[in-house]
């Protein structure tokens, strides 16, 4: 089994409960959820229409390929009432990301993994180094603690997305 981190998002309807049911069908497909991390509250990134997201990401272990992944990500975001194919400022009743898929590193028009923006998003690089600290990112060669310690974002206290607050888990 691959170990894979994903990040979840919502920033429509009742967001807790959307990421809930999402991962749900995630489980129920066969993926494995080792962890997830505690939930951010943030405004919206990137021009993205909508109110403030909630994120968070989730450390999961699946036998499926990454390109299966994604599909299976793309259904369950259809299921929760996100439009296929979508515009990329849309706001989104659920967002679900490849973050990284073990030690993989693929560039193909439709999949890059790793996420190619992660490095610019506190609110996916937080989530993802809490929920698997010591994960590798392949490309820095660096666990995700050291990655997101010492970062524009750590050391200014804000990065180019402001996070709200930690709501929990």
């Amino acid at each position: 089994m691959a170990r894979v981190i994903i990040g979840v998002g919502s920033n429509l309807g009742n967001q807790r409960q959307k990421i809930q049911q999402g991962l749900k069908h995630l489980t129920e497909a066969g993926v494995k959820i080792i962890k997830i991390s505690s939930y951010l509250k943030n405004t919206a990134a990137e021009g993205t229409a909508g109110g403030e997201f909630l994120n968070a990401a989730v450390l999961a272990e699946t036998d499926l390929e990454p390109e299966t992944l994604l599909t299976l990500l793309h259904d369950i975001e259809k299921d929760s009432g996100r439009p296929r194919p979508h515009q990329p400022k849309e706001a989104r009743s659920l967002d679900l990301d490849i973050i990284y898929y073990a030690d993989r590193i693929i560039d193909k028009p439709d999949l890059q993994i790793p996420h190619p923006r992660r490095l610019q998003r506190w609110f996916v690089m937080k989530p993802a180094a809490e929920a698997a600290p010591d994960f590798y990112d392949p490309v820095l060669k660096k666990p995700l603690k050291d990655v997101v310690h010492g970062s524009p974002f750590q050391s200014s206290g804000k990065g180019p997305f402001r996070v709200a607050k930690i709501v929990g888990a």
